[in-house]
């Protein structure tokens, strides 16, 4: 490929990730796909398939781009020792939070892959780079983690599994909420007040799920 053509190649690719980021801000984001990009792109649905073999491979390389800007701001955190650890944990909590709050596009296609069909639908080199940024979040956020525990402030007895089990079904749940407004029974996630008020909520029940003894299930038994 010449290098005319290689900066055209690039160039397309860019207007259809600008476009695709564009639509799911909107308020038709549910019923995207890719004709709908194509035709906002101004370009043919089969030059779309040269550069993604479907909407969720355009969804991950977008996702994936966020993730770069999210995870180096985990690492300027985990490496910043005038924090504590559970600073540190607290820090890179409200700013995932926050980070989902403010791009509306990013919430939805996070919110996408939370659906195993759709992870499954992407092709397997985008669904390994996603597997790898995903590990390299958990362990950013396990440096933290491990600091508080040398700090004496985190539960050292906790398995690491319930630790992540519990983290990423609360920090999921939560994203979805979000997205939604609030829950069935009361929407009041509408405003940035309403919603960062019930972002530290959120963060303040993980962080004391981590600090406090887990409850002792035999007791119950």
């Amino acid at each position: 490929m010449s290098d005319r053509k290689s900066r055209e190649f690039k160039r397309r690719e860019r207007d259809i990730l600008d476009c695709t980021l564009k639509l799911l801000s909107g308020e038709q984001r549910e019923i995207l796909s890719v004709d709908k990009i194509a035709q906002h792109t101004g370009i043919g649905k089969g030059t779309v398939y040269k550069h993604f073999a479907s909407k969720d491979d355009i969804y991950a390389r977008l996702l994936l781009d966020n993730y770069q800007s999210i995870l180096a701001e985990f690492k300027r955190i985990a490496t910043d020792d005038t924090l504590t650890g559970v600073q540190q944990m607290r820090g890179m909590l409200l700013y995932a939070f926050q980070y989902h709050r403010d791009n509306v596009a990013h919430q939805h296609m996070h919110v996408h892959f939370i659906q195993r069909a759709s992870r499954e639908r992407m092709s397997a080199t985008y669904q390994q780079q996603l597997d790898y940024a995903e590990e390299q979040f958990i362990e950013a956020f396990g440096q933290a983690v491990y600091k508080g525990v040398v700090e004496g402030d985190v539960n050292p007895d906790m398995p690491r599994e319930a630790m992540m089990a519990g983290m990423n079904a609360t920090f999921e749940g939560a994203i979805v909420t979000l997205q939604e407004g609030g829950s069935f029974k009361q929407r009041q996630l509408e405003t940035a007040e309403q919603k960062s008020t019930y972002i530290n909520l959120v963060v303040d029940y993980m962080i004391a799920a981590l600090i406090q003894q887990p409850t002792d299930r035999k007791k119950d038994e």
